[in-house]
C-alpha cells in the first residue's frame, strides 16, 4: 500500500476516537474556561474595593507600591480638620544664598524658590518628578502664573536625600507689591494627591495702633459663591524629637494606628483650638461675601494688640466656601 494511502487510512481509523474524546472533554474545558473568567472577576472587584490600578497586567497589592510626595498642604490639612499658617514651613526664598522673607521682595529681581519635599510611603520612590512653581497677586483666588517646572528624586522617607528640595528660579514682576508663591507636586499615581500644593503667603506688619492689611479676595470658580472668612492664632509648634524613635523604613503604621496618630494630632492642633487671645481684637470686613464669577472684591484686616505689646503674633485669615477652603492669608503682627 503506497504511504499517502497508509496516512490516509490511520487518520480515518483515529476519528472515533477524536469525537469521542470532543464530546467526553468540552464540558471539562469549558467548566475550566468559566472558572477562570469568575476568579479573574473576583480579583478585579478586590482591587476596586482596595482603590487599586487596574491595568492588563495587574500586580497584587502587596507587591505593587506608589510613592506619596507631600508638601505642607494648606488645603489638605484644614480638609483633616486641622488649622494652618500660609508661612509655609516647607517653602524658602533665597537671593545669593540667603534666606529672604517672603514679604520683603523686591520688584523685577532674580530670587531662588526652594520647595522641600517629603514621601509618605517607606517602599516607592518617586523618580525624576515634576515639581511645578507658579504665583499669585497677594489675595484670595487671584490669577496664577506659573514660573517654571524642575525635576526631583524623591527617596523613600528615611533614606539618604530625604526629604528631597526643588529649586527654581524666579523673575519678580516689575510691578512691586505683594506675591504669593506655590508648589505643585506632579505624579499621575501618588498614593494620596491631595497633599500636593503648598502655598507660602505672609504679611509682616509693625504695630502701628492697630495694624490694618487689605487684600483682594477672587472667585476664581464659574458660578456665584458665598464665601466667608474665618480668623485664628495658630502658629507651627516645635516638632517632636525623634531621639529613640525608630527610622521611618521600621515604623510602618497599622490602619488603627494611623487613625489614632490623625486624632492625636487634631487633638493637638484641630481647627478651631487657636481662638484670637483676650486683649486682640480682630475686625475683617466683610467677613461673609457673595461673589459673581471672576468677581473681586477688597477684604479690611485690622488688628489691635493689647496695651505694652511687644513680640511677633501671627493670625490667620482663612476664606471657605460651603466649608470648602478657598485660600488664605497670614498676617504676622510685631511690637517693638
Amino acid at each position: 500500500m503506497p504511504p499517502a494511502l497508509q496516512v490516509l487510512v490511520r487518520a480515518l481509523k483515529s476519528l472515533p476516537r477524536l469525537a469521542v474524546g470532543l464530546v467526553a472533554g468540552w464540558p471539562a474545558a469549558l467548566a475550566e474556561l468559566f472558572g477562570r473568567v469568575g476568579h479573574r472577576a473576583k480579583y478585579l472587584k478586590r482591587l476596586k474595593k482596595l482603590k487599586h490600578p487596574q491595568h492588563c497586567a495587574v500586580l497584587p497589592p502587596d507587591v505593587y507600591k506608589r510613592p506619596d510626595p507631600m508638601i505642607y498642604s494648606q488645603s489638605y490639612l484644614i480638609s483633616q480638620g486641622l488649622a494652618v499658617t500660609w508661612d509655609n514651613p516647607d517653602i524658602q526664598l533665597f537671593k545669593a544664598g540667603v534666606p529672604v522673607p517672603s514679604t520683603e521682595l523686591v520688584a523685577d529681581t532674580d530670587y531662588v524658590i526652594a520647595a522641600r519635599i517629603w514621601n509618605g510611603s517607606t517602599e516607592a520612590p518617586a523618580v525624576n518628578m515634576p515639581v511645578d512653581f507658579s504665583f499669585q497677586t497677594f489675595g484670595i483666588g487671584a490669577q496664577t502664573v506659573a514660573i517654571g517646572r524642575t525635576f526631583v528624586t524623591l527617596p523613600v522617607n528615611g533614606a539618604a536625600g530625604h526629604p528631597a528640595t526643588a529649586q527654581v528660579t524666579w523673575h519678580t514682576p516689575a510691578t512691586p507689591g505683594h506675591y504669593c508663591v506655590m508648589a505643585d507636586l506632579v505624579w499621575s499615581d501618588d498614593a494620596n494627591p491631595a497633599n500636593n500644593r503648598g502655598q507660602e503667603n505672609t504679611d509682616v506688619r509693625p504695630l502701628a495702633s492697630p495694624a490694618q492689611l487689605t487684600f483682594p479676595l477672587r472667585n476664581d470658580r464659574p458660578a456665584p459663591r458665598l464665601i466667608t472668612l474665618e480668623t485664628d492664632a495658630y502658629e507651627l509648634a516645635a516638632s517632636p524629637s525623634c531621639e529613640g524613635k525608630p527610622p521611618a523604613q521600621e515604623a510602618k503604621l497599622t490602619p488603627e494606628e494611623r487613625q489614632a496618630h490623625i486624632a492625636d494630632a487634631v487633638r493637638r492642633a484641630g481647627r478651631g483650638r487657636f481662638p484670637i487671645p483676650a486683649g486682640w481684637t480682630v475686625t475683617i470686613d466683610p467677613v461673609s461675601v457673595r461673589l459673581m464669577a471672576g468677581e473681586t472684591r477688597d477684604i479690611s484686616v485690622v488688628v489691635t494688640a493689647p496695651p505694652g505689646f511687644v513680640g511677633r503674633k501671627p493670625f490667620n485669615i482663612n476664606a471657605l466656601a460651603g466649608g470648602t477652603l478657598v485660600g488664605g492669608v497670614t498676617l504676622i503682627v510685631e511690637g517693638v
